[in-house]
């Protein structure tokens, strides 16, 4: 089993995967919708390493850890965050965003196309991406600040 989800990881880091939209395009491709407006592309943040946290407005855990990856964010501008809505409302996760301070990069994953190819169970979910577009670690369920900087600084080694 263990064997088989490894596979599975490696061939949606590196390989292509389904949008959701029909065709195979890589996850650094997929389009996002950002909450400051217009889209973007988990690619056009791999300057440098990512950290990568899907969230809900409904899910209490998502917003107890939002102030946590901020702290992060604020301590590490060597290190992009990423926060994408899943399964919610544009309007409410928007509401999140602004009532938790968050000011990283949010948007909506809408189709759950990130998510889906990235095999998101459950929320929340943050994934370590190195700045070459390897994930290095994905965890499913609320972090503190200092879980945050270990899987950084382990998986991430920046």
């Amino acid at each position: 089993m263990a064997a088989l989800a490894a596979a599975a990881l490696i061939f949606v880091v590196a390989g292509s995967c389904s949008s959701g939209a029909g065709d195979d395009v890589a996850l650094g491709d997929i389009e996002f919708e950002l909450f400051d407006g217009g889209t973007a592309t988990i690619g056009d943040h791999l300057d440098r390493p990512l950290v990568l946290n899907f969230f809900a407005s409904w899910c209490t855990p998502c917003i107890t850890e939002m102030p946590a990856l901020e702290s992060a964010h604020q301590q590490r501008p060597d290190i992009a965050f990423v926060g994408l809505a899943a399964n919610d409302t544009p309007t409410r996760a928007r509401e999140i965003v602004a009532e938790t301070g968050v000011t990283y990069v949010t948007g909506l994953d809408r189709d759950a196309a990130i998510g889906n190819a990235l095999g998101i169970l459950g929320m929340p979910t943050t994934v370590f991406i190195s700045a070459d577009g390897q994930v290095r670690y994905q965890h499913t369920g609320a972090l503190t600040l200092d879980q945050i900087t270990t899987h950084i600084n382990t998986h991430l080694h920046p």
